[in-house]
Order: C-alpha cells, then sequence, then structure tokens
C-alpha cells in the first residue's frame, strides 16, 4: 500500500520522478526535489532525505567513513545521530551496524563539533545498508504521520466505532489525487473521517449521510478545522451533487449503518456507474474501502471499467479489507 500511495503522490508532483526500488527503501531522482512534499502529505512514508554517497559493497570499512563535506550539513552545537537500517535480503549483524553507527558519528563529531544527541537529535544520518550497496543519506522524519495518532477517530469531538481511521483515511485521498481546493465527494460521510483528512489536505469535503446524528457528528469534526465543507442529509443512489474534482468513500457493511435496509453491494454499484456523471475529470479520482465480501473488484469489472489500484489491507484474522481506485 505504501508503494501504491508513494507512486500516486508521484503523480501529483509538478515534476517528473524516477524511481529506483531497493526492497521497500525507494531512490528518487528528479530536478526538484519531492522530500518536502511527499513528507507532509503521505500517511505511510517514516522518513526521506538526501542520498550523500552510494557504495556498491554490502560490507561496511572504516575506508568508508567520509571525512569531507559534513560542514555544509553540521555545525558546531547542532546535535545528531547517526542510525542504521536493514533492508530486505542485508546481513549486517547487530554488533556491525553498531560499528557503523560509531565509526560514522565519530568522524562527524570529530570534523564539525557537532554534539551527539541519541534521544532527540536535531538532524539524522541514515545509513542504509542493503544485499548489494550502502546508502548515506541526510533523513527527515515524516512531518504527517504524528498528527495522524493525534487524529485518530477516538481522540476527536465526534466518535462512532464504524468511522476510518486517519491514516487510512489519508491514504485514500492520495490515492484519489485529492489536491488543494479540490471538491471532494464522501457519500457515505458517517461521522466525517475521510471529510476530516480531505479537509487537513485543504480540499473542499462534501459529506452524504441518511443518519442526521451521523451529520451532525461530522459537523462537530469538521469544525475544529475550520475549513470549507458542506453536508447533505441525502441518500447515495440520489447524489443532490452535479460536479466533484475526487469522491472517496467507505461504504457500510456488515454493521449497524446509515443504509437504513439499502443493499450496499447495490449502492456501491450505482454509486460505480454514475461517478463519471460527477467527476469533473478523467483520471484515477474514484477511491472505494470495504469489506472483502463486497467484492469491490468484481463489481467494478462486471460494470467494465477500468481499475487502476486493487489493494488488500488484513485488519485481523477476521477482517480483511479490499481498497480499489476506478480510472474514469
Amino acid at each position: 500500500m505504501a508503494r501504491a500511495e508513494l507512486e500516486s503522490l508521484l503523480n501529483l508532483f509538478p515534476c517528473d520522478v524516477e524511481t529506483r526500488w531497493l526492497n521497500r527503501v525507494v531512490i528518487l531522482e528528479s530536478h526538484i526535489s519531492p522530500i518536502e512534499f511527499l513528507l507532509e502529505r503521505s500517511a505511510l512514508i517514516q522518513k526521506a532525505g538526501v542520498v550523500l554517497i552510494e557504495y556498491n559493497s554490502n560490507q561496511w570499512s572504516k575506508d568508508m567513513t567520509p571525512s569531507d563535506g559534513w560542514e555544509n550539513y553540521l555545525t558546531a552545537g547542532d546535535e545528531f545521530a547517526v542510525r542504521t537500517l536493514c533492508i530486505e535480503g542485508a546481513t549486517n549483524s547487530t554488533r556491525e551496524r553498531d560499528r557503523i553507527e560509531w565509526d560514522l558519528g565519530a568522524s562527524i563529531k570529530n570534523r564539525t563539533n557537532a554534539r551527539v544527541n541519541l534521544k532527540n537529535p536535531a538532524k539524522e544520518i541514515l545509513v542504509i545498508l542493503g544485499p548489494e550497496n550502502i546508502l548515506i543519506c541526510e533523513s527527515q522524519n515524516s512531518k504527517l504521520r504524528h498528527l495522524l495518532r493525534q487524529r485518530e477517530p477516538g481522540k476527536k469531538m465526534f466518535f462512532h466505532p464504524s468511522m476510518m481511521n486517519s491514516t487510512l483515511s489519508r491514504v485514500m485521498c492520495n490515492l484519489a489525487g485529492v489536491m488543494p481546493d479540490d471538491i471532494v465527494l464522501d457519500p457515505f460521510c458517517g461521522g466525517g473521517g475521510i471529510l476530516c483528512e480531505a479537509s487537513y489536505i485543504g480540499a473542499r469535503p462534501i459529506g452524504c449521510d441518511l443518519n442526521w446524528k451521523m451529520l451532525t457528528g461530522a459537523k462537530r469534526n469538521l469544525d475544529q478545522i475550520k475549513g470549507e465543507y458542506s453536508l447533505i442529509q441525502a441518500d447515495a443512489q440520489n447524489i443532490p451533487v452535479q460536479s466533484v474534482d475526487c469522491i472517496v468513500t467507505d461504504p457500510p457493511y456488515g454493521r449497524a449503518s446509515s443504509t437504513r435496509g439499502g443493499e450496499s453491494i447495490e449502492l456501491v454499484s450505482t454509486l460505480m456507474s454514475t461517478a463519471s456523471s460527477i467527476l469533473t475529470s478523467r483520471g484515477e479520482h474514484l477511491c472505494i474501502c470495504g469489506s472483502s465480501e463486497m467484492g469491490l473488484l468484481e463489481i467494478a469489472q462486471k460494470q467494465g471499467l477500468a481499475v487502476g489500484k486493487h489493494l488488500r489491507i488484513r485488519v485481523h484474522s477476521g477482517l480483511v479489507r479490499e481498497l480499489v481506485t476506478i480510472v474514469i
């Protein structure tokens, strides 16, 4: 899912970016750095930064410790830490990783007079150890992930067990290509989990639901963000909205829901068939998440729709969720 989210975000970036994957690490090459954009938008990217040095070797030696150039990154008084990350296939032992951190940390400290701070460093040097190469990187942590933890459903003004968590809500918005000022529709909005993440991006969300209590709860949550939004008490089979930029939704299935007896599969099928008349531009701007029992992929295929991404998310042993994007 992280790879799919990254690919969608790079499609939104205003510059071509080449990618090279090293297991769960990706190296990006671009004329304009996408780092800030990705760290602010992505729910699943943990770290990003600049590759300072790449060695075509999987064995560390003290000779690899660079002694020049650190003054451009660290100065006396700065606090830093050196970390190591082994990706799949790397055979470096814990002892060897400790030695790398010690060798490189000591070299940087002697060269710059910066101070080591392992608990709360202002800057981080990350050594990525792969099966065939070693990367030394300037690393920054995600600017979003700790905010998403603060925005979990249980911490909102209004909570309902059916509300989607903030991380998955953000991922879905990213997969649908939501951008600031976009009009984003959730026809099954419930307590507004998806609407809130769209609003944090800077979009203008519109939520529909039959349940008035859920709509008033969504209003309480959206009011905390202070962005522009609209809420409508309406049937998802007859959406009173003429045009939107993106549709992102989590239709109810197998739980107490606001469909009031409406069959979820029928509701989703109707949404898929009418989305093209609502969406203002062609592309991958419809993202739906549901129980695997709903069969989102099969519903789309029966209608002859092009599926952009199809992901399965294991929540626990008894629940697998399915996520699809539809190309209109």
